[in-house]
C-alpha cells in the first residue's frame, strides 16, 4: 500500500456536484483532490435542464460563456395524435420564453446536457492545476479529529493499488449508490415508486425535427418521449408503459421496435445508441448533510423525479453553499462551527425541491393536462435561507422559522430580506464613465458589502467595522444615487470601487429609499447575507461568519 499526497480536500465523484465543489475551492485557494471511480467518462444527456439560478452560479464561477457557446433554449413540446404518429395533437412551450429584466438577466433556462457541462467544468478545473483522478474508487474512510485518511484503490494499466489520502475534510458527491453517506450512517429516507420504470438515454436518430420535444402516448400506457440535443442528429429518448425495461436496455432491436410501435412511425431510422439505461423514480433525502469532517452533496444526499428538473441544479448549488464556507475554515478565517450552517441552509430548501418535484411526477403519471405547465417558481430565483442563524436583517421582522422553512422556494413577493439572492443591476458607472453590474463585482471568493449612501461621510463608522475583516475576505463598493455628482474610490478610504446608479436599477433592485445609509452584504454565493444599516449590524454579520477563527 503507498500513501499518496494529502490535500486539504477529498472530493468522491466527479459529477457536476463535485465538480463545481472543487472548482469552487481551487478558485479559493484551496488544495483539492478529486476523484472518480469510473475509468471512462459519463456519456449522455441525464439532468439537461439549466435554471436560472444555475447560470447564476457558473457565471460567478467563470464557466458561464462556454455553457452558453453550447446551450440550447427548452424546445417547444409536440405531442402527437395516434394512430398515425405524424399529426400535431398540441404544441406548447413548458418554460416560456420571459423578457430579461436588471435585476434577473438570465431569466430563461437553457439545456445542455451533462456530459457537455462536466466536460466544460473540468477543463475549467485542469486551468487551475486540479486534474480528475479518474479509476480511483473510495473503498472506506477514517475520521478522526483534526484529519481524514480516505482508503482507496487506483486501477493503473489493469492493476489495482492500494492508496491512503490524508485530507482535512471529504465531502462525497458519489451519488445515490455511494459509499460515503453509508459509512457516515446517515438517515436516507426513501418513497419509492415501485409502478413506474422506465428507460432512458442518449439515440442517433433520423426522420425527427431537431427543433421541437415529441410526445407520443402517456405514461399510463406505453410512452416514447424524444428531445433534441446540443449533438445534431442526437436525440434524448425517454420510453416506458407494456414492456420489460431491461430487455429494452439490453436489445438493441426490442428497444427500436417498441419506439416505432409506440410512436407508429416506421420511417425513423435509428443509429447509435450512446447510451442507455433503466430509470425508477425514488424520493430519498438524508437527515443532515455531513457529520465532523466528512460531508455529502448532490445526488449523495437527495434523490428525486426527474420532472421539473431541479435535481442536478439544486446538488451543484449544495455544493457552492458548502464550498465558500469550507474555503473560509480551511484558509484559517472561520470557525469550524460555520460549517452546521450547510444543512441548516440546504435541508429545508432540498425538502421543498422533493416535494414539488413529486407532485409534478404524480400529475405527470395521471395525464393532467397542466403537468407540463412548471411556472417561474422551478427556475429557483426565489430559493432562499432566511431562517439560516448566519443572515442578519435589520431592516425586516423576521418571521417564524418554521415558516420561513416552509417557503424555502420563495415565491411570497415582497421586499427583498437578508437570505434572499441577490439581483443583478446594469448601469452602474465608474468615475471614468465605464459601466459594470453587480453580477461583475460579485464573486466566489470574498463577501462584497455594498454601501448605498449618498453622504461618504455617513459610513466612516461601517468602514471601521469592515477594516476588522480578515484581509482579501471582503470587497467594499459604494453606490451613489442617480444625480449624485461622484466621488472617486480614492476618495473613501476603505472602499474598493465606487459606481452611480445611473439608471436606477441599484436602489430600486434592492429596495432602497430615504437619504439613510442602508448596506447589503453578498456572500460568495450569491446570497445577500446581510441588511443592516448600522457598524454594529455589520459586526454582527461578520462575527457569526469568521466567529472566533
Amino acid at each position: 500500500m503507498s500513501s499518496a499526497s494529502p490535500a486539504s480536500v477529498l472530493v468522491v465523484g466527479a459529477g457536476p456536484a463535485g465538480l463545481v465543489l472543487a472548482l469552487t475551492l481551487a478558485k479559493n485557494g484551496v488544495s483539492v483532490r478529486i476523484i472518480e471511480k469510473e475509468t471512462q467518462r459519463r456519456a449522455g444527456q441525464r439532468g439537461a435542464g439549466i435554471m436560472s439560478r444555475s447560470i447564476e452560479l457558473y457565471n460567478y464561477l467563470g464557466v458561464l460563456p462556454d455553457i452558453s457557446a453550447l446551450a440550447k433554449p427548452p424546445p417547444q413540446m409536440r405531442k402527437y395524435k395516434l394512430p398515425g404518429g405524424i399529426e400535431p395533437l398540441s404544441t406548447m412551450h413548458i418554460s416560456p420564453p420571459e423578457t430579461p429584466t436588471p435585476a434577473c438577466p438570465y431569466l430563461n433556462a437553457a439545456m445542455l446536457g451533462q456530459e457537455s457541462v462536466e466536460a466544460i467544468l473540468r477543463s475549467h478545473l485542469e486551468k487551475l492545476g486540479v486534474h480528475v483522478e479518474d479509476g480511483t474508487r473510495l473503498q472506506t474512510f477514517d475520521q478522526h479529529s483534526d484529519h481524514v485518511i480516505a482508503h482507496t484503490v487506483k486501477e493503473d494499466a489493469g492493476e489495482e493499488k492500494d492508496h491512503d489520502i490524508t485530507c482535512h475534510w471529504l465531502v462525497g458527491t458519489d451519488g445515490a449508490r455511494g459509499i460515503v453517506r453509508k459509512q457516515l450512517g446517515l438517515q436516507f429516507l426513501d418513497t419509492p415508486h415501485e409502478d413506474l420504470h422506465f428507460v432512458t438515454g442518449d439515440v442517433v436518430c433520423k426522420g425527427l425535427d431537431g427543433d421541437y420535444w415529441h410526445s407520443w402516448g402517456n405514461p399510463s400506457g406505453n410512452m416514447v418521449m424524444m428531445r433534441p440535443t446540443e449533438h445534431d442528429g442526437v436525440f434524448s429518448l425517454m420510453a416506458g408503459g407494456h414492456a420489460n425495461p431491461a430487455t429494452l436496455v439490453s436489445d438493441r432491436a426490442e428497444l427500436v421496435k417498441f419506439v416505432q410501435r409506440t410512436t407508429d412511425r416506421d420511417d425513423l431510422e435509428f443509429g447509435d445508441i450512446r447510451s442507455i439505461y433503466e430509470y425508477r423514480p425514488n424520493v430519498r433525502m438524508v437527515d443532515k448533510f455531513g457529520e465532523g469532517r466528512v460531508f455529502v452533496a448532490g445526488d449523495a444526499a437527495h434523490v428525486h423525479s426527474a420532472t421539473g428538473g431541479q435535481g442536478l441544479n439544486s446538488s451543484i448549488q449544495d455544493s457552492f453553499n458548502l464550498g465558500w464556507k469550507l474555503a473560509l475554515v480551511e484558509n484559517g478565517f472561520a470557525a469550524p462551527s460555520l460549517l452546521a450552517t450547510y444543512s441548516e441552509e440546504r435541508l429545508p430548501v432540498i425538502a421543498a425541491m422533493l416535494q414539488r418535484t413529486t407532485v409534478l411526477l404524480k400529475k405527470t403519471v395521471s395525464g393532467s393536462s397542466d403537468a407540463w405547465k412548471r411556472g417561474a417558481i422551478l427556475k429557483q430565483l426565489g430559493v432562499n435561507c432566511r431562517w439560516s442563524s448566519i443572515v442578519v436583517d435589520e431592516r425586516s421582522t423576521r418571521g417564524d422559522p418554521d415558516e420561513l422553512m416552509a417557503n424555502a422556494y420563495g415565491g411570497g413577493g415582497g421586499i427583498l430580506c437578508a437570505g434572499d439572492r441577490a439581483p443583478d443591476a446594469p448601469g452602474l458607472v465608474d468615475a471614468e464613465g465605464g459601466t459594470t453590474t453587480f453580477f461583475r463585482l460579485f464573486g466566489p471568493t470574498y463577501h462584497t458589502v455594498v454601501f448605498f449612501a449618498a453622504d461618504i461621510h455617513r459610513i466612516t463608522e461601517l468602514l471601521g467595522a469592515l477594516a476588522e475583516c480578515p484581509p482579501k475576505t471582503v470587497r467594499a463598493v459604494l453606490v451613489l444615487p442617480q444625480g449624485h455628482p461622484g466621488v472617486s474610490a480614492e476618495a473613501v478610504r476603505g472602499i474598493d470601487t465606487v459606481v452611480k446608479d445611473q439608471d436606477g436599477h441599484a436602489y430600486t433592485g434592492y429596495a432602497v429609499e430615504g437619504e439613510s445609509p442602508v448596506t447589503m452584504v453578498v456572500r460568495p454565493d450569491g446570497i445577500v447575507g446581510g441588511i443592516v444599516l448600522g457598524a454594529a449590524g455589520l459586526r454582527r454579520y461578520f462575527g457569526g461568519v469568521f466567529g472566533d477563527a
